[in-house]
């Protein structure tokens, strides 16, 4: 890590095909020992505003390494006759690939006796179907710290000196155990601080060797969206954990497949269902997307190429069309057509700026359908879906290119500058897969390196003090049944990060008012934050990194409360004050999120200020609101069992 802090982030995430990478393909996606400058240098498709800086990072490694996989299981090779039998996970149309590309298809007469054969395709997917059980239990390796909820720095260590020996050894997966040697052969420097495997998917977090024994609170939890929600060849992976105040978490996922406009919302659909079931740190039970104060997401999410309207249609002798081959039964016509021809001009052109246009994941993005407030860089690449698996960019004319394979994030307020992308590209040598796999790097500024009047010292007879008033909500969504109203029940708790600040037995919060998806409360909440919580250990207040999280409730008696949405602050922003004696007031209308999706919004008026015991009672005249303070949320055993107290 550079001595201004900052943090830097390679994010890799490849779907492997169901086969086993080789070591040249996997060192074509992996950096050796996580090097910044060879990519860096040998990019073809720099990010826009990084020569300047790259000088900088010149001799640097990786601190954190993401690898996220999906289709991400495979079998031992058999031999026959002293030769390795092709093991594929399927065979393509390679018509248009170079003879190094060419894959021999299995003759139909031999598929019944092929399918009893150990090995053969058929097989294979019979021995995948255990993939049900590993998607179910889970398969998480927290390898500092050995159970996510522990912090035994016993432990911690004896699970750091022992990971590198035992997991190839032990493992009973051919495919894990591949992986790991990949891995350790790859990234000596580096020690693995979660392995998950979910079903088909996987998710490996690296950190330097330097840098490990500092990661903290390290959590990781998985959903299915395969048939059913119960099969993990679809689903994501989360994990999280804390560095230097600072919480990061990672996604890795694989979303519903094929082209059409009811497979796209499925794929929206299936993202909201991971933030909703992967909730990873069991301290809150708001998603990721809303308690890390950075969040990647990486994997083969399935968007894919529009171009115009036009939809699938016969042959014409008076004009031509398009025409798509269904031979493979996964193959059929699709609702938005096949634009192969036209989508293979514009990558021969290079025109990135076309194809980018008619990505449906930048449309998702830019309507509010999918992943709120996330960021991604334009694909100034080739597509990386659905090619040969050969060196280079051969498309397979049953599926239109597309960037199905992608890297987002999103900061927390206040932390939107603290992410900054300076490599993005994908891996065009990768040769195992009908997918090209894609990395990018990032810096990411620590909470705790960041320098500011936030931080400065404050007399120990001063307390941080907030008082909250005219707040109200606006088009919330309906949360009760028909037969309840059709409506909700909303409240509000008031949230922190971390919890002690505000967290005394039970969450602040306002009353409930029935049955109104445009609520407003007509008291003010007056919050006094911790006063140990909130300094430092020289006794300075330091609130960098934390987190106001005003949480819209929806009760319900009979199946436990709901959340409905969450405004995050910063409070280091809050407390940005001229005068300690002199409240700042900011006035909040924003969105409410919950699983990256828009809930209504939330209006608010905040006077923030450091104020002495005798001081209070003039500040909370500042309102004409009369001014309530409520935990009666959060403490109870009823409120124990619906989570709130976590």
């Amino acid at each position: 890590m550079k001595e201004t802090g900052e943090l830097t982030v390679l994010v890799c995430s490849a779907n492997v095909g169901n086969a086993e990478p080789t070591p040249e393909s996997f060192a074509e996606w992996v950096p050796l020992d996580g090097d910044i400058a060879g990519p860096l240098s040998a990019t073809k498709y720099p990010v826009d505003g990084v020569a300047d800086s790259t000088p900088s990072l010149a001799g640097e490694k990786f601190d954190v390494i993401v690898l996220g996989m999906q289709e991400a299981a495979f079998v031992e090779k058999k031999k026959k006759d002293g030769k390795l039998k092709q093991m594929d996970s399927d065979t393509i149309n390679t018509a248009d690939a170079p003879e190094s590309c060419q894959q021999e298809r299995p003759n139909s007469d031999k598929v019944e006796k092929e399918a009893k054969k150990p090995g053969s395709k058929l097989w294979r997917k019979a021995l995948k179907a255990n993939l049900v059980v590993r998607g179910l239990t889970g398969g998480t390796k927290v390898l500092r710290g050995a159970e996510p909820h522990r912090r035994d720095p016993k432990l911690r260590t004896e699970a750091s000196h022992s990971s590198r020996t035992n997991i190839s050894a032990n493992s009973l997966n051919y495919d894990t155990r591949k992986f790991h040697e990949l891995i350790t052969a790859r990234c000596p420097s580096y020690d693995i601080v979660v392995s998950k495997l979910r079903g088909e998917m996987r998710l490996y977090l690296l950190v330097s060797k330097e840098l490990a024994e500092e990661v903290q609170d390290v959590f990781v939890a998985g959903e299915n969206t395969g048939i059913g929600g119960v099969l993990a060849n679809k689903g994501g992976i989360i994990a999280t954990f804390t560095l230097r105040g600072t919480r990061l978490s990672f996604m890795t996922s694989h979303l519903e497949a094929h082209e059409g406009e009811n497979h796209y919302m499925n794929r929206n659909s299936n993202l909201a269902e991971i933030f909703n079931g992967a909730k990873p740190d069991p301290r809150f039970f708001l998603d990721a997307t809303v308690i890390s104060h950075h969040m990647f997401v990486c994997g083969d999410l399935n968007y894919r190429t529009r171009l115009g309207d036009r939809t699938l249609k016969k042959k014409s002798k008076s004009r031509k069309v398009l025409t798509l081959k269904a031979s493979d039964p996964d193959d059929g016509p699709d609702t938005n057509g096949s634009h192969f021809e036209q989508a293979k001009a514009l990558v021969e052109a290079e025109d990135w700026k076309t194809l980018n246009d008619g990505d449906e994941l930048k449309m998702a993005l830019k309507d509010k359908h999918c992943m709120c407030e996330f960021n991604t860089l334009p694909c100034y690449f080739p597509p990386t879906f659905k090619v040969a698996r050969c060196e280079g960019y051969q498309y397979n004319e049953k599926r239109t290119p597309s960037y199905t394979d992608r890297i987002l994030w999103k900061s927390n307020d206040g932390m939107t500058e603290n992410v900054r992308p300076f490599l993005y590209e994908p891996c065009p040598d990768f040769i195992t897969s009908d997918h090209k796999p894609i990395r990018g790097g990032f810096t990411v500024k620590l909470n705790k390196s960041l320098k500011s009047p936030k931080t400065k010292s404050s007399s120990s007879t001063r307390e941080l003090n907030l008082l909250i008033s005219d707040i109200k909500c606006k088009n919330l969504p309906v949360m009760d049944a028909e037969v309840m109203g059709g409506k909700a029940d909303p409240y509000i708790l008031f949230m922190s990060d971390p919890k002690p600040i505000l967290y005394d037995g039970a969450w602040p919060s306002s009353k409930v008012i029935r049955r109104d998806l445009n609520p407003v409360w007509k008291h003010a909440t007056h919050l006094k934050l911790d006063s140990t919580a909130s300094r430092n250990s020289d006794g300075k207040v330091d609130l960098a990194g934390t987190m106001l999280h005003i949480t819209v409730m929806d009760e319900d008696l009979s199946s436990g409360d709901d959340v409905i949405g969450t405004v995050s602050l910063s409070l280091a922003d809050l407390f940005v004050l001229k005068r300690k004696d002199d409240p700042q007031k900011t006035t909040i209308c924003k969105p409410l999120f919950r699983n990256g999706l828009e809930q209504g919004t939330l209006e608010c008026t905040i006077l923030s200020a450091y104020l002495k015991p005798k001081e209070e009672k003039a500040f909370l005249k500042l309102t004409s609101r009369k001014v309530k303070t409520m935990r009666s949320r959060g403490g109870t055993v009823m409120d124990k069992m619906f989570g709130w107290a976590m």
